[in-house]
């Protein structure tokens, strides 16, 4: 059975990555129909990837289109409308990151799904996915003991900033910045991996006053390019989630990393070969699995692990077909995600409300 998927937005990201991703499934799913607010990038993009049909109404796309999923691809201040629309209607829903700007939609979006599970279940898959073959691969180790008692996380991800589309600089549009953009990966992989937090503090900044795009137009951003966050959790880890916008690469070629620090070594995943390195001081590697090679990583030798092996989905939209065919209508994700839009929102909060202490000696 071909799995029918439409996609509400048809903006870089969706072109990019989804709609390729699509296509390369070689006939498990097909795109049957796009609808956007954009006649011309509609049509551009409709005879681009051979999608027999466009619409500039999202409701009457699922009303008139025999469909099983819906992709949510537009600015974030759109998601929980679309998102809710599309639950109801009984389709498998996937969301582009963040899920949706206020506790109180997420809040709404999670008692629609609940409430449609009981009448059509659905798969609900909010991005970012961190249910990945890497993430696993991460969890077996972890679970092995590769670093022993985990006792802190270091996130970051970073690059210049989105020169694509203007929406990611205001806020009415976006939600807020960097930390909705890039800290939401790192947020979303300490909650799955390491559980909930229980207290933070976080500091937000905004360096450029000015951002050009790449069709030369110059946006004055609303929004913070930079973002730190420190988070407790539950059994007391420790966390630092570093989110930048003011980096040397482009936002096609993001920055990534996420270090585990344990009692007995180091684990670093995230980087851009997509393998698992693990370092122990003592060179005892017998509680890892089987299938790693010899490797260094930030000068220490490690062993390093390639998730591939693991034979999940490798991509989004693939990940996103498997969970719809394995009948997965788990909503983990997102509660998960309303806990990280909790983290978000507190960590505006607290950058607003709690002024920073002043340094007086100079030197």
């Amino acid at each position: 059975m071909v799995l029918r998927i439409v996609a509400i937005g048809c903006g870089d990201i969706a072109q990019r990555r989804h709609f390729p991703q699509i296509e390369a499934l070689h006939g498990t799913a097909e795109l049957v129909a796009i609808a956007g607010r954009d006649r011309t990038r509609l049509k551009d993009c409709a005879a681009r990837f051979k999608v027999p049909r466009w619409y500039t109404d999202p409701a009457a796309m699922l009303r008139d289109v025999a469909i099983d999923a819906v992709l949510v691809l537009t600015p974030p201040d759109s998601h929980a409308e679309y998102a809710e629309m599309a639950v109801r209607a009984g389709r498998h829903v996937m969301v582009e990151e963040p899920l949706v700007t206020a506790v109180d939609e997420a809040l709404r979006l999670c008692e629609a799904v609940r409430s449609q599970q009981s009448v059509k279940p659905i798969t609900f898959f909010p991005l970012p996915n961190v249910g990945t073959a890497e993430h696993g691969l991460v969890d077996r180790l972890l679970q092995a003991g590769a670093v022993g008692e985990v006792t802190s996380v270091e996130c970051h991800r970073g690059h210049r900033g989105p020169t694509h589309a203007s929406w990611f600089y205001q806020k009415h549009l976006a939600g807020g910045g960097v930390l909705f953009d890039l800290g939401i990966y790192g947020l979303t992989t300490v909650a799955t991996l390491f559980g909930p937090t229980v207290s933070m503090t976080a500091s937000c900044s905004r360096r450029f006053e000015t951002r050009v795009m790449d069709d030369g137009t110059v946006v004055r951003p609303d929004v913070e390019d930079s973002a730190l966050i420190s988070l407790l959790l539950e059994d007391k880890i420790a966390v630092s989630v570093n989110a930048n916008w003011n980096g040397c690469l482009s936002h096609h070629h993001t920055r990534m990393r996420v270090v585990v620090i344990g009692r007995e070594g180091m684990l670093h995943f995230g980087v851009v070969d997509g393998a698992v390195y693990v370092h122990r001081p003592d060179g005892n590697y017998q509680v890892l699995p089987a299938g790693s090679d010899a490797g260094l990583f930030d000068g220490y030798a490690c062993r390093k692990f390639a998730p591939e092996e693991l034979g999940r989905p490798s991509s989004i939209i693939g990940d996103f077909v498997a969970k719809i065919e394995a009948g997965d209508t788990s909503t983990r994700s997102l509660d998960i995600q309303t806990h990280v839009l909790e983290i978000i929102t507190k960590a505006y909060e607290s950058a607003d409300s709690e002024p920073a202490i002043s340094i007086v000696k100079r030197f």
